[in-house]
């Protein structure tokens, strides 16, 4: 049976493919928009936006979805910064600023990303592409370069008439110090009200005490966290429809079930589903009960086994007795892992703190959770 193009694969469980319906972020997405509003009509610098949860709730497609909104509403440039450890931060965000002044003095409008230190330039309606390479400035970092460049890049913003966001992937890898250099520079300058939003995505362990940064402490914080049932509905319901094959109510009780409300989870049972539905009308239950054990394989050669090999000796053996009593009892607090362990709460507290740090395990209320499906039985039965 040949099958139309509408009905290819509309589930991207893949790293950083926006979902076909991104389901559960308004709020987030709504405090965005609020902050380009406020630099753009309000003529005031926001402050900057914090996300922060455990690897694949979907972070990263955030943030491409608020560059997409700041191009949608107002025509600003975004200059994406994905930190990596091996260059260091305000370097790679210094080539960035400089590699976005140049766009914005060779394009007449700011709608564009910069992304990469390649970037293609497109002008509208014109035909006119072109292709902008920057190389990493030679030498040792310079004092308050990073300063400097802001500065011009907002202040040519300014006579443009239009705006920059910033956004920074994997935040947590920044380190004290290159947070402190962007922070302080915010702190100097906001008075100048630059058309500037700033919003940063990482891990838990952004709110460690120890590497804290004073500005940021009153940055605008959002948990992204686990998606509820109706949300999770909607992101698996919403692009099967729209693809070509809607989902019945028995398939989608039980791909919400199954996915713990985990958002890379969802994508990839939508995924599987799909598949094993080729060739029928509807996503059944057949197909769902199908790709409930092609998802967990793919966990658990994946989400599971990476982050169990990122825990310590300690840290594992909490997470056995946590994966214990949740499976045992159908929830697991702080207070009753640790007797699990024979030990007193404080006495072990501090492994908890570490485990929520990396976003191996989350806190719902007094609750603790692995935020991917399934991980407590493959904990029990492999470890």
């Amino acid at each position: 049976m040949t099958q139309s193009p509408r009905q290819s694969n509309p589930f991207r469980p893949g790293f950083n493919q926006a979902p076909g319906v991104l389901a559960g972020r308004d709020e987030v997405l709504a405090a965005v928009g609020e902050a380009l509003d406020v630099a753009a009509l309000d003529a005031r610098t926001p402050t900057p936006l914090v996300l922060v949860g455990s690897r694949g709730v979907g972070k990263t497609v955030l943030l491409g979805a608020v560059a997409e909104l700041a191009a949608e509403r107002h025509a600003w440039l975004t200059i994406a910064v994905e930190v990596r450890p091996d260059l260091g931060f305000v370097p790679q965000l210094i080539d960035r600023l400089q590699a976005g002044r140049e766009l914005l003095d060779a394009a007449p409008s700011g709608r564009f990303t910069l992304d990469s230190l390649t970037a293609r330039l497109g002008i509208s309606g014109t035909g006119i592409e072109g292709e902008l390479r920057r190389e990493r400035p030679a030498g040792p970092h310079v004092d308050l370069l990073l300063e400097r460049t802001l500065v011009d890049v907002c202040e040519f913003a300014v006579q443009r008439g239009t705006g920059i966001v910033i956004t920074v992937d994997e935040a947590h890898l920044a380190g004290r110090a290159g947070l402190g250099e962007l922070a302080a520079t915010l702190q100097q300058h906001v008075a100048e009200n630059w058309p500037l939003v700033v919003v940063l995505a990482g891990l838990p362990s952004l709110r460690d005490p120890g590497r804290a940064i004073t500005y940021l402490e009153r940055a605008e914080w959002h948990e992204i966290g686990l998606l509820d049932p109706a949300d999770t509905a909607l992101a698996l319901v919403g692009p099967a429809e729209d693809a070509g094959r809607p989902m019945t109510d028995e398939a989608l009780d039980i791909l919400v079930a199954a996915s713990g409300g985990y958002p890379f989870a969802v994508q990839l049972l939508g995924h599987h589903a799909w598949r094993a539905s080729t060739g029928g009308s509807t996503i059944d239950a057949d197909s769902a009960r199908a790709a409930v054990p092609a998802a967990d394989r793919a966990l658990s050669d994946g989400l599971y086994a990476q982050r169990w090999a990122d825990a310590s000796g300690r840290e594992r053996e909490y997470l056995q007795a946590t994966a214990r009593v949740m499976l045992d009892d159908g929830s697991a607090s702080g207070s009753q892992v640790a007797a699990a362990l024979g030990a007193t709460t404080p006495e072990v507290s501090y492994l908890r703190q570490r485990l929520l740090k990396k976003g191996t395990l989350v806190a719902v209320g007094r609750d603790l959770r692995f935020p991917v499906p399934g991980m407590a039985a493959w904990i029990r039965d492999e470890t």
